[in-house]
C-alpha cells in the first residue's frame, strides 16, 4: 500500500493497489514449503465460473504486464509481476513467510559470494498458443527489461544473462544480489517468439495475451472481462474453468456486490464486515493476515514535513488505536516501524519493547523548542508560514478516507492544519514517484517479508530523485537523504553473516527512529472476502497457505462444492 509502499492494497486493499511491487526482499533457498498438485494437464474436468471484484478508472484491453494502466490490475497483479495468464518465476508467500512456491523455474541457488544466480526452469510447458516455453524466453524477458528500463518497475538489476540449454538460466551481478531475490523472481515471463516482433514493447497494449498461466483471455469489455481455463497447462487444470473480472469504480460498489452476492471473490476493504457481510450468509468469509506498516508518508523536500520537530510532533500527538480502529486494524506499536509481533526477531536490542506513545502536550512542547508558536487561528506557525499540509489518495479507497478523517481531528487538536487531496486510481502512483505531493497514505505500501526490504523500499537514500523526477520503482519516495544510511544500505549486500547483517540492520533502525522518515500509523492487512457457496479451499487463518487476494495460487486449490 501501499503504497502498494502496495500496496499496491482497501476497498480495493493494499494489495490489489497498483503499488510499486507487492513483494519485497529475499529468500535463501529453495522452499520446500509448498507441493504443486502435478506437473501434468490432466486435471479434474470441472465445470464452475467464479466472479471476481476489482477496481479500475478506466478498463481499457491493454495486458501488457509491465504497464501500470494494464487490465492485469484487474485481477490483483502488482505492475510487472506474474499473475493468472503472465507467470513468474517463484509465487513469493507473504503470509507463510518463507515458504516461497517454486512456478515456472524448480529450483535455484546462489554462487560465487552471492554474485551468481543459477535458475532450474521447468520442460513441458507450452505458451497458450501450443509453442514451447523454454529458457530463452526468461533470458529474453531480463535482456528486455535492462534495454526499456520503463518496464522494470521491479528495480532488477544485473550484469548478464544467458541460458544453458532448455532448462538452466544463469544471471550475474555486479553485487551480492540475494536480498532482492524476491523482485528478480516475481518478474512476469513472456514469449520471445511474440514479444520479439512487437516493436517498442513499452508502447505494446498486448490486446490478446499468450501466457502460461492457467487462464487465457476468452472476452473483453468496458465493464469485466472473462478469463477461460487454460486446458494445456502444465500444472493440474483449475477446476474452476472460468473467472468474470468485473471493474467496480470504489470499494462501497465492490462491497454491495459481495453483499448482495453478485461477487464470489475479491479483495476489499468492507466496513463492519461482522455485520455487514459476514452475518448475510455462513458461506460468507472475511480475512486479512498481516502484510504491512502504513502511515503518514511525507515528502521530505516541502516544509512543514521536511522539518524533523514536526514529524516528531505528529508522530508523538496522534492516537494510533483511534486511527486503526477507524478500519479494524492494529495499530503501529514498535518505533522501528517494523509489524509486530511477526518480526520480533528483527528488533534491534535497543528498541526491544519501546514502543509509540502518544504525549499530546509533549508533541507542542516540540514545536514550540523548534521556534513554532501558536497563531490565533489555533494552528502552530513559523515566519508568518502556518503548519498546514496535504495528504493525498484515491477519492474511490474509502479505509484511507476513513483513517485520514481521523487524522484531520487529531491534527487540529494539536495545532497542525491537515487538508485533504483526492485524486485517482490512475493518477496516484505518478504523483508520489514525481514527488508531487506533501503527503500520502497507502502510496507506495507493499507487503515485505524480510525486515531489510520494509527498509530498503521505504528509506534507502541510494534511490533518491530530485523533486520532478520520476523514480521508477517508487522506493523511497520520500526523498529521505542520510549519508549514513546511504552506507549502510550498500554494506548490507557484502555481509556474509546473519550476525554482521543485523548489526547493520540495527544501525538502520536507529537511522529510521531518530530520522522518522516516514510516521507508522497502522498495521494493514491483505483483504479478502469470498463466498463458498459455490467453491471451497481458500486460505484462512486456520489454513495460512497464501494470500486470500484473488490470485492463481489459490485458484489452483478450489474446487466446486
Amino acid at each position: 500500500m501501499t503504497i502498494s509502499p502496495s500496496s499496491l492494497s482497501t476497498g480495493l486493499t493494499h494489495a490489489a493497489r497498483p503499488t510499486r511491487r507487492g513483494v519485497l526482499a529475499g529468500t535463501l533457498a529453495v522452499s520446500a514449503g509448498f507441493a504443486l498438485a502435478s506437473c501434468s494437464p490432466s486435471g479434474s474436468g470441472g465445470s464452475s465460473t467464479l466472479t471476481v471484484s476489482g477496481q479500475a478508472d478506466n478498463l481499457t484491453q491493454v495486458f501488457n504486464p509491465f504497464l501500470a494502466q494494464s487490465a492485469n490490475t484487474l485481477a490483483y497483479t502488482n505492475q510487472g509481476q506474474g499473475g493468472f495468464i503472465y507467470e513468474p518465476l517463484v509465487q513469493i508467500n507473504t503470509v507463510d513467510i518463507g515458504k516461497d512456491i517454486p512456478w515456472l523455474a524448480r529450483s535455484w541457488k546462489w554462487s560465487g559470494d552471492n554474485r551468481t544466480l543459477t535458475l532450474t526452469v521447468r520442460t513441458g510447458v507450452k505458451w497458450t498458443d501450443g509453442k514451447p516455453f523454454s529458457a530463452d524466453d526468461v533470458v529474453f524477458t531480463f535482456e528486455m527489461l535492462k534495454k526499456y528500463p520503463g518496464l522494470n518497475v521491479l528495480g532488477i538489476a544485473f550484469d548478464s544473462v544467458k541460458a544453458n540449454g532448455a532448462d538452466e538460466v544463469v544471471m550475474t551481478f555486479a553485487k551480492p544480489s540475494e536480498q532482492f531475490f524476491t523482485n528478480i523472481v516475481s518478474a512476469p515471463i513472456v514469449s520471445q517468439h511474440i514479444w520479439s516482433t512487437v516493436g517498442d514493447p513499452t508502447k505494446y497494449t498486448d490486446k490478446n495475451p499468450v501466457g502460461t498461466g492457467p487462464y487465457k483471455l476468452a472476452s473483453f469489455s468496458t465493464q469485466s472481462f472473462v478469463l477461460d481455463r487454460n486446458e494445456g497447462y502444465w500444472q493440474t487444470r483449475p477446476e474452476v474453468t472460468s473467472i468474470r473480472f468485473v471493474a467496480y469504480k470504489d470499494n462501497q460498489s465492490m462491497t454491495n456486490a459481495l453483499v448482495q452476492g453478485q461477487v464470489d471473490w475479491g479483495g476489499s476493504y468492507i466496513a463492519n464486515a461482522d455485520k455487514t457481510y459476514l452475518a448475510r450468509s455462513k458461506d460468507n468469509h472475511y480475512w486479512t493476515p498481516l502484510a504491512g506498516t502504513d502511515g503518514l508518508i511525507p515528502n521530505l523536500e516541502r516544509w512543514p514535513l521536511s522539518d524533523l520537530a514536526v514529524r516528531q510532533a505528529i508522530s508523538l500527538g496522534v492516537d494510533r488505536k483511534q486511527i486503526a480502529a477507524a478500519t479494524h486494524d492494529s495499530p503501529a506499536t514498535s518505533v522501528t516501524g517494523l509489524p509486530m509481533p511477526a518480526y520480533e526477531s528483527a528488533v534491534a536490542a535497543q528498541y526491544k519493547g519501546v514502543n509509540f506513545v502518544q504525549d499530546k502536550a509533549k508533541a507542542e512542547r516540540t514545536l514550540t523548542d523548534a521556534g513554532y508558536a501558536k497563531g490565533g487561528d489555533g494552528y502552530y506557525q513559523k515566519n508568518g508560514k502556518r503548519v498546514e499540509f496535504s495528504i493525498s489518495f484515491p477519492s474511490s479507497y474509502t479505509d484511507i478516507a476513513s483513517r485520514v478523517q481521523v487524522l484531520v481531528s487529531q491534527l487540529k487538536d494539536i495545532g497542525i492544519k491537515l487538508t485533504v487531496d483526492t485524486t485517482s486510481v490512475n493518477d496516484i502512483n505518478g504523483l508520489t514517484a514525481r514527488g508531487d505531493f506533501d503527503s500520502a497514505m497507502g502510496y507506495p505500501v507493499g507487503s515485505a517479508p524480510r525486515a531489510f526490504s520494509f527498509y530498503n523500499d521505504t528509506m534507502n537514500p541510494n534511490f533518491y530523485y530530485p523533486v520532478g523526477k520520476a523514480t521508477p520503482t517508487y522506493q523511497n519516495i520520500e526523498r529521505f537523504r542520510n549519508a549514513e544510511a546511504a552506507a549502510l544500505f550498500k554494506q548490507y549486500p557484502e555481509a556474509s553473516t546473519d550476525k554482521e547483517r543485523q548489526d547493520i540492520l540495527d544501525k538502520i533502525q536507529r537511522i529510521f527512529v531518530e530520522n522518522l522518515p516516514w510516521i507508522p500509523l497502522f498495521y494493514w492487512g491483505s483483504y479478502g472476502d469470498w463466498s463458498t457457496a459455490k467453491v471451497s479451499g481458500f486460505p484462512s487463518a486456520d489454513d495460512p497457505y497464501f494470500s486470500p487476494v484473488p490470485n492463481p495460487v489459490v485458484a489452483l486449490r478450489l474446487k466446486p462444492r
